[in-house]
C-alpha cells in the first residue's frame, strides 16, 4: 500500500478521491445524463463515516468505495448495469489501496455502490418511507437512525436523497426526545448515583463493573439526546462526545476519570465523579427549561422531564423501560 502526501488520510476523505476519479468512467457510454439526477457519497454503517477510522479499522470492510443514490425509475433502467460497471472499477484498487476486503454481504456488500434512494433507506431503517408516528420512530433502532445521518453526501442533483436526510436530522419527535431523556437520567441515577459504590464497597467487582457501564451508557445517550444527535453503534459512542461540545467533553472527562479511580480503587473519588457528570447532566436539563427541581439525584430530574411529555401513553410508560429498539 502506497502512503504520501496525496494520500487520503481517512476513510471519507479517500472515498470523495474516488469517486471524483471514476464518477466520468461510471456514466459513460450513455448513462451521463444522471450526473444531473442522482445523489453520491458515503453514508451508513463502518467506523469510516463517523470519520473515526484509523489504522485497525483498514483489516475488514474499509477501502476504495462510494454509494451512488438513484430515483427509483432511474434505478429501474439503468441501476443493475451501473452496480456492474461500479464493481469492476472497484475492484482495481485506488490510490495506493487494494479493493474493499467485505467480510459478507450482511455486515459489509451493501456499504458502497449503486442503490436506489428508497430501497438504501429501507435497507437501514426498516422502512422506505421516513417514520410518521412515535411508535414509527420507536421501532427504528438509534443506530440505524445515526447511520442513515452520518458521512457525507458529496453531490445531490436530485435532491430526494438529502429531503429524507435532512428530516431524519431534525432528529426525534419533541416528545420521544423528552422520554429518551428521561429514561437516561432515571438509568444513571439507579446504576452510578445508586448502585455503583455500593457494589463496589461489598468487593462485588462485576457487579459494579456493570453499574458502571450502565451509568457510561446512560450519562453518554443522554447527552447525544440533549445536543438532538443520533447515538452511534455503542463502541463509538463514547469518542463521539468530544464532538457534542463543552457538555460533551466533560462528561466524556467525568468517565473516563470515574473508571480511572475506581481501577486504583478509589471508590470515594469514583463517586464524586460521578456526581460531576451527574451534575453537568443537571445543569443543562435546567438551562434547557426541562427540569427546576434542585434535587441531585437524576430520578428526581428524570421525573420532571417526564412530567413535560404530552403524548399521555409515552408519558406513563416506565422510565426504566426502554424507549426505542
Amino acid at each position: 500500500m502506497r502512503e504520501d502526501a496525496d494520500t487520503p488520510a481517512t476513510g471519507l476523505a479517500l472515498s470523495r478521491a474516488f469517486f471524483e476519479a471514476t464518477v466520468d468512467e461510471l456514466l459513460a457510454g450513455g448513462h451521463e445524463y444522471l450526473q444531473d439526477r442522482m445523489a453520491a457519497g458515503l453514508v451508513g454503517a463502518g467506523s469510516e463515516c463517523l470519520g473515526f477510522d484509523d489504522e485497525t479499522s483498514r483489516d475488514h470492510d474499509w477501502g476504495p468505495g462510494y454509494c451512488v443514490w438513484l430515483d427509483p425509475a432511474d434505478w429501474r433502467e439503468a441501476g443493475t448495469a451501473l452496480q456492474e460497471r461500479y464493481r469492476a472499477i472497484a475492484a482495481r484498487g485506488f490510490a495506493g489501496f487494494p479493493p474493499r476486503d467485505t467480510t459478507s454481504e450482511h455486515m459489509g456488500e451493501r456499504r458502497v455502490g449503486v442503490f436506489p434512494v428508497d430501497g438504501f433507506y429501507a435497507w437501514l431503517l426498516g422502512s422506505p418511507g421516513l417514520p410518521s408516528s412515535i411508535d414509527e420512530w420507536r421501532r427504528i433502532p438509534e443506530r440505524a437512525l445515526a447511520a442513515a445521518t452520518n458521512g457525507e453526501v458529496f453531490l445531490d442533483t436530485s435532491g430526494r436523497f438529502t429531503r429524507v436526510r435532512q428530516r431524519l436530522l431534525a432528529y426525534y419527535p419533541k416528545d420521544l426526545r423528552l422520554k429518551l431523556i428521561a429514561h437516561d437520567c432515571a438509568i444513571a441515577a439507579q446504576a452510578g448515583q445508586y448502585n455503583f459504590g455500593r457494589q463496589a464497597r461489598r468487593g462485588e467487582k462485576l457487579a459494579a463493573l456493570s453499574c458502571l457501564s450502565r451509568f457510561s451508557e446512560s450519562a453518554t445517550h443522554a447527552v447525544y439526546a440533549l445536543s438532538r444527535r443520533y447515538s452511534p453503534f455503542y463502541k463509538w459512542a463514547p469518542r463521539g462526545l468530544d464532538g457534542l461540545g463543552p457538555v460533551g467533553r466533560d462528561v466524556h472527562e467525568a468517565l473516563g476519570a470515574v473508571l480511572a479511580a475506581w481501577r486504583a480503587g478509589n471508590v470515594e473519588l469514583a463517586e464524586r465523579q460521578v456526581e460531576r457528570a451527574s451534575n453537568t447532566l443537571i445543569e443543562v436539563l435546567h438551562a434547557e427549561g426541562l427540569s427546576q427541581s434542585e434535587d441531585g439525584f437524576l430520578l428526581a430530574q428524570a421525573v420532571e422531564v417526564n412530567s413535560h411529555i404530552c403524548d399521555e401513553m409515552l408519558r406513563a410508560t416506565d422510565l426504566m423501560a426502554p424507549v426505542t429498539a
